[in-house]
């Protein structure tokens, strides 16, 4: 890490935000027709993981636990905001695929040059879910643009491996990338994603720029998915050289070791300095998760 930014430090007024006694909830029931059925892994169809209930349970327990009056709808935002992070034949391919599916229940597993992995079906409503996932998120970015302190935007289909001109890993829009687009152009903005996964597309859109910092903590790519991105090496490129920084993990990463490195993504985020942070939150980091490989308990997360 450089002794200090490019440009001129300043305290973060993130860091000033205090109040958390409200926080919006954004969130929409209209993301369950989104249920992909099947996934290939290693050649084998097995049962699709990313299913509406997973943002369901989250939400029945937040209003369990008092919070049913925080929750709000998004707003909606036209398709095109998806151009200013992914290339235009993603998005044409994405439409045309979906509207060849239409009238179609079932699933269309694809390996085409958009691809990444056959692990992310196409169905007839994909592209609408995916830009109703990216609506929430930009609702919360306009939140934050006019005072909301803190939001949570709750959604899937998920996105961060979604990249320029690919999609995969469940993802096929960038939804914290398209928000972060969003508020760059009144500060800085920080992404940091502690998936267990590294976030790939993420890292690409902004790998040579110094606009948006992005960190993220995951399992190593010597063995965990996407494999072929995350590596410490990795750390930007033109502009955007040293505001890059990935804290790969060994398989089995207990509390104490994923803390000391979240310390150390904490401390790069301090030295950007920035007006507003993108945290790329998944949780299956836990331990016993079925697609992660860490041992992280409750109280990790409680820290």
């Amino acid at each position: 890490m450089p002794s200090a930014p490019r440009r001129p430090h300043r305290e973060s007024p993130i860091m000033a935000r205090t109040d958390r006694r409200t926080l919006p909830i954004i969130y929409t029931p209209l993301h369950q027709p989104h249920a992909p059925r099947i996934e290939l892994s290693y050649n084998i169809v097995v049962d699709h993981p990313e299913v509406p209930e997973r943002v369901e349970v989250m939400a029945r327990a937040l209003r369990q636990a008092g919070h049913a009056d925080s929750f709000v709808e998004p707003r909606a935002y036209p398709l095109e905001f998806a151009a200013t992070v992914h290339d235009e034949s993603l998005i044409a391919f994405l439409e045309q695929t979906t509207l060849r599916l239409a009238g179609s229940d079932g699933d269309s597993v694809l390996e085409t040059p958009y691809t990444i992995s056959p692990d992310t079906p196409l169905t007839a409503n994909t592209l609408e879910q995916a830009w109703l996932a990216s609506c929430v998120v930009l609702t919360g970015a306009d939140m934050l643009l006019n005072g909301v302190p803190c939001v949570y935007a709750l959604e899937r289909p998920p996105g961060h491996h979604a990249g320029r001109s690919k999609y995969g890993g469940y993802c096929y829009i960038n939804h914290a990338a398209v928000a972060a687009h969003t508020l760059k152009a009144h500060g800085r903005v920080a992404v940091l994603d502690i998936d267990f996964h590294h976030g790939n597309g993420t890292q690409e859109i902004f790998y040579e720029t110094d606009e948006v910092l992005y960190v993220s903590l995951h399992g190593h790519p010597a063995w965990a998915y996407p494999r072929f991105s995350g590596w410490p090496e990795e750390t930007g490129a033109g502009a955007g050289a040293d505001f890059n920084l990935n804290l790969p993990l060994p398989m089995f990463t207990d509390n104490q070791s994923y803390l000391e490195a979240f310390s150390q993504a904490l401390e790069k985020i301090a030295w950007y300095a920035p007006d507003y942070l993108i945290l790329s939150s998944g949780f299956d980091t836990r331990a016993g998760d079925s697609v992660g490989s860490f041992s992280l308990t409750d109280e990790c997360y409680q820290a």
